[in-house]
């Protein structure tokens, strides 16, 4: 019962984390951003939802490696 349950939720984990990562927005520029091309990469502050989904991906992946790892050990 319980391997269900934790199935269930890495699956809808999983897909969370999926969405957190493509919801963010690109942090590279390339070579042009990084000679003048935009000061905002190294000296503003950037954007919440930016910050939120960084938070969101650490959160979710770590809960996602739990899960995952406490799955193994079960099925072990």
């Amino acid at each position: 019962m319980i391997e269900i349950v934790l199935e269930v939720l890495d699956v809808i984990v999983c897909i969370a984390l999926i969405a957190a990562v493509l919801l963010q927005s690109g942090k590279g520029g390339g070579m042009g951003s990084t000679f003048g091309g935009n000061d905002g990469a190294f000296f503003g502050k950037g954007n919440d939802l930016d910050s939120l989904m960084a938070k969101a991906t650490i959160w979710l992946g770590s809960a996602f490696a739990i899960i995952t790892l406490a799955l193994a050990k079960i099925n072990a």
